[in-house]
């Protein structure tokens, strides 16, 4: 009776169709973690920052390295400002939850993608552009050589601007080399054809 029975359910598993299985291509490893495809469509859609898998890279390896330094988390006003500002990038209610349908991401999820983004700033923040400095020889040297973009302003006047345009371009640089230098250490492998 017992063989009857085993022979009974072994016949109803092998006839009971398969569940429909979900795959999703892998895009990267980064340190072990796995980054998928939709990780990439999600940047896109909610951030529109990276459109290409070594920019996701990028982000992760930063990620990794704010989680190591950064000492204090970002703070739930800063989540839930971003938080705001992701939404207003849709037209409407309608479209938001759309994108999140898209991405299979939940509003808990996005929060969750928003925090990382916030430990990244964190980190840009306070090991690279807390350490830049502007001279006052940059700022005159700087001016000299593009008088025409300021509309014969004096150098006193456009002082704030030319100051503002070599900070982002120090710290495009300063991120660059660090980017670099946290690559050189990482386990990296690149899946797209």
């Amino acid at each position: 009776m017992r063989d009857l029975f085993f022979g009974i359910l072994l016949i109803g598993l092998l006839a009971t169709p398969a569940p429909a299985v979900v795959t999703e291509q892998i895009v990267a490893i980064v340190n072990g973690q796995l980054l998928f495809q939709t990780d990439l469509l999600r940047d896109q859609i909610f951030f529109s920052q990276h459109h290409d898998v070594e920019k996701l890279v990028e982000h992760k390896l930063l990620l990794f390295e704010a989680k190591r330094f950064v000492l204090s988390p970002p703070q739930e006003d800063e989540i839930d400002l971003s938080f705001q500002e992701v939404q207003k990038q849709f037209s409407n209610k309608a479209a938001f939850s759309n994108a999140l349908k898209e991405t299979g991401l939940t509003i808990e999820g996005l929060k969750r993608e928003i925090l990382d983004r916030l430990w990244v700033k964190k980190l840009i923040r306070d090991r690279i552009t807390f350490f830049i400095f502007i001279t006052d020889e940059e700022i005159a040297q700087y001016y000299q050589g593009h008088q025409n973009d300021f509309e014969q302003k004096e150098l006193k006047d456009s002082e704030k601007a030319i100051r503002a345009i070599l900070e982002k371009e120090k710290e495009e640089t300063k991120i660059k080399e660090y980017i670099a230098r946290i690559r050189s250490q990482a386990n990296i492998e690149i899946n797209v054809r």
